[in-house]
């Protein structure tokens, strides 16, 4: 669902919902901490690297894999993935139960759980939490996790003054009713935009919680220099113990180059981004680098509420048959990236092997743009291309930018710092972004079809809900809709492989270019990584601890 640098792998397998009417308790809790290790009692410092701060600290806006990192640590919510799994678990809720007409969810709190301001949560912090997600003056892009919930509708627009699906039952308990079956339900809850906050915090006019966050989380946030670093500090009074881990020092260094030099210099123990050969990286540190399935797609978005592109799907074609994507995948990103036919990634339940997309024919994007009204790119304005700025990213747009000029499409690459990219590329949820042709990638923020097509193609998600693209179809919409309320997957499969069909075979919504991997470096000595498919931000930090070796003596002779 999220609106991301980067995107995740699912494992097949919707988690297992608890049915009936009693509660019933869970017997796995998700994110325990290893059990300490033995030796010394140095503080465990754990330094990772971050291009840049995060965009959106507030939950209930996280749309990015900048925030979602610092927000899954600083937050909790009901339930959470396991990392491996993607199997629910408890989180704040020890239980749950769900109703067999799959309407109806109680969930039973855990006692003693705290915020970082020392305060009990209750069942009306979690009321508090979701209505605010559904109140028009947030705002939140992320509205649509609770779309479902009964009365959810009238409340946003104002002809209720509360969420009629929502009743905290007691301190401990709470309801939340739908109104049509949701058959992903849970698996929204356990994203970042679902973390339970305090209301003394975030009814804050001023919005001082963006400076300073308060959750119920692992980590609590200590000091902060823009641009310089961020402080993570063990939450002693954790529900689930407290980390291992003393501190973790985030650091903000743009530049990859730079801070693989840092890394290499022993100044990080985690870098998030590579910089240079990847093959060459990968022989060097054989021990550091990680490589691991991650459910995410690399596309090059076409803003189709405005010029050229609106309207005309010949140009749209055109630019799709013109791509090497092949020689993108091999040569830019040496392998790690696959090409891309579609949408979902391979992996994903209902992946379409049989959509084939758009193969490299530099001929028949000629024919196109000539149908188009552009023969030979007569009469086209140069584009540009928005990138945000990394070394990896620039170049696979100048290819981009050479096969595009290739057939007579002239284009401009705008290669810029995250925040400007964001604000070219999303605009708002009326009014579309600058950016004509920008670089995206996109990961799944729960293991479910829907949390590619829904997000990404459905017209009610335009702008920066994740349809940055503003496609608008009303068959696309139909299937969808009919989809996300269908309880068994196997009937919901065939929909949307229909939706996906039409949005890339019919209307051309993206330039579709490779599905990706995880890659990162991590010091051996940081012991506990545990790899997630849904990507790096869900790799849990409260889970790890520092083991270095002790330090040798000096020389006996």
């Amino acid at each position: 669902m999220a609106t991301r640098e980067q995107a995740k792998t699912f494992r097949a397998g919707i988690p297992v919902l608890l049915l009936g009417t009693a509660l019933l308790p869970l017997l796995h809790l998700a994110g325990c901490a290893p059990l300490a290790p033995p030796g010394s009692k140095a503080e465990q410092v754990l330094r990772v690297r971050m291009r840049e701060d995060p965009p959106d600290t507030d939950p209930a806006q996280s749309a990015d894999t900048l925030s979602d990192r610092l927000n899954l640590e600083v937050h909790d919510g009901l339930v959470d993935f396991e990392p491996e799994t993607l199997e629910i678990v408890p989180a704040v809720a020890a239980a749950w139960a769900l109703t067999t007409d799959g309407l109806e969810y109680t969930f039973q709190l855990r006692p003693g759980v705290r915020f970082h301001n020392g305060r009990a949560l209750t069942s009306d912090d979690v009321l508090y939490s979701f209505t605010r997600i559904l109140d028009p003056r947030v705002n939140s892009k992320r509205r649509e996790i609770l779309a479902e919930v009964k009365g959810a509708e009238e409340f946003s627009a104002g002809k209720s003054p509360r969420v009629e699906g929502f009743e905290a039952v007691d301190p401990l308990t709470l309801r939340i009713t739908l109104a049509k079956p949701l058959p992903y339900f849970l698996q929204l809850l356990a994203t970042p935009a679902a973390a339970i906050v305090p209301k003394e915090i975030y009814d804050d006019p001023r919005k001082g919680y963006l400076a300073h966050p308060v959750g119920c989380g692992p980590f609590q946030v200590g000091r902060w220099v823009r641009s310089s670093f961020l402080e993570l500090s063990a939450f002693d009074g954790y529900y689930r113990g407290r980390p291992k881990l003393d501190r973790v020092l985030i650091r903000f260094i743009e530049n990859p180059a730079s801070a693989m030099e840092e890394y290499k210099a022993g100044g990080l123990e985690w870098m998030d981004e590579l910089a240079g050969s990847e093959t060459q990286i990968a022989r060097d540190l054989p021990g550091d680098y990680r490589k691991g399935p991650y459910l995410a797609t690399h596309y090059y978005g076409l803003n189709l509420a405005r010029k050229p592109f609106q309207g005309n799907v010949d140009l749209r074609k055109a630019f799709n048959y013109a791509v090497d994507r092949k020689a993108i995948c091999d040569q830019v990103f040496e392998g790690n990236h696959t090409v891309s036919h579609g949408i979902l990634p391979p992996g994903t339940q209902g992946f379409n092997p049989d959509l084939r997309g758009y193969d490299y024919d530099p001929e028949k994007a000629r024919q196109h743009l000539a149908k188009a009204g552009y023969p030979g790119g007569k009469g086209l304005p140069s584009i540009d291309l928005w990138v945000n700025n990394n070394q990896k990213l620039v170049q696979a747009a100048q290819k981009v930018q050479a096969d595009l000029k290739a057939v007579g499409i002239p284009v401009r690459i705008q290669a810029v710092d995250f925040a400007n990219f964001l604000q070219a590329v999303l605009g708002t949820g009326e009014a579309p972004g600058e950016a004509l042709l920008y670089k995206f990638g996109w990961q799944a923020d729960y293991p479910d079809p829907a949390a590619f097509l829904y997000w990404l193609l459905h017209s009610r998600n335009a702008g920066p809900a994740g349809n940055m693209s503003r496609y608008s179809n009303g068959k696309v919409d139909e299937l969808l809709d009919r989809a996300q309320n269908l309880v068994r997957i196997e009937d919901r499969i065939p929909l949307y492989r229909e939706a996906e069909r039409i949005a890339v075979e019919e209307d051309a919504v993206w330039l579709f270019v490779s599905n990706m991997t995880e890659r990162f470096l991590v010091k051996p000595y940081v012991k506990g990584v545990v790899l997630s498919s849904l990507g790096m931000s869900r790799i849990p930090f409260d889970r790890m601890w520092i083991e270095k070796p002790p330090a040798a003596g000096p020389e006996k002779r």
